[in-house]
């Protein structure tokens, strides 16, 4: 997926010093998801799940260690998905998991064995997952505990509404579509430009268009640059506390809803 693959030159741009001590950047060999919990970076890798400090630190969340594939943030609840690591206690495939005390502890909710979500986004008692397995995209409305098909994923990134259940947004080839029913139908929302990441807030949509931060406030029908970078954004992720936009080899925060920028160091 795009994401992985830019988080990945992430990784091959930054210095890979310390390499034992698992407390650089470069010390991980992948990193799939980056995620935002309160005022915190989370960091979905090959190795298990890590808190970003800045590009020489990042802190180990996890005792269990498991290749984080899929990763999602609701208030105090992660999700993850993925693969087994050396002496886990978790089937291959994960399925999905959960952790409430910022993953010092885990729960097995569902599709142990059999499910491996690569994107995977929730709100409130809603969750959205692609299967890596079957490249279906699946919908829980009860936390994950029970799942409902919705054909093959064409989807690249998805938004929730976090104030209206069964309302989300997707993106498809840069064009954006909507749903009222969790993706049993949507439709096209035209616009004159093409997107390459969307988040959903209690504010306000958030999106990213080449080098260009863009908000909605009317359900995605118009946007309006907030920030413009440099270089395009790989990464938006978020949380009601802070935004983040990974840019190249840099991870930038902002906790005015993307009006300045700043280098998380």
């Amino acid at each position: 997926m795009k994401k992985i693959a830019i988080v990945i030159a992430i990784l091959i741009s930054i210095p890979h010093a310390a390499l034992a001590s698992g407390e650089t950047i470069g010390s991980l060999s992948h990193i799939h998801q980056v995620k935002v919990q309160g005022k915190k970076i989370l960091l979905g890798t090959h190795e298990g799940l890590y808190q970003y400090i800045g590009a020489d630190k990042v802190l180990r969340m996890s005792p269990e260690v498991f290749d984080v594939m899929g990763l999602s943030v609701d208030g105090r609840r992660i999700y993850a998905s993925g693969h087994p690591g050396p002496g886990s206690k978790f089937p291959e495939p994960v399925g999905l998991v959960l952790s409430t005390n910022g993953g010092k502890d885990w729960k097995m909710v569902s599709l142990q064995g059999t499910v491996d979500f690569h994107l995977l986004e929730s709100s409130g008692s809603e969750l959205y997952g692609a299967d890596s397995q079957s490249g279906d995209l699946l919908y829980s409305s009860d936390l994950g505990k029970r799942w409902a098909s919705r054909g093959k994923n064409t989807f690249s990134d998805i938004a929730l509404n976090p104030a209206g259940k069964g309302d989300a947004l997707a993106l498809s080839q840069g064009k954006l579509f909507g749903t009222k029913d969790s993706f049993k139908t949507s439709s096209a929302i035209p616009l004159k430009i093409q997107l390459t990441q969307i988040e959903w807030n209690s504010k306000r949509l958030v999106a990213s268009s080449g080098a260009n931060l863009l908000i909605s406030s009317d359900m995605g029908r118009t946007w309006k640059k907030q920030y413009s970078f440099k270089n395009p954004i790989g990464i938006l992720a978020h949380s009601n506390e802070l935004l983040v936009a990974v840019v190249g080899s840099q991870v930038w925060k902002s906790s005015n809803e993307g009006r300045t920028f700043a280098l998380a160091e």
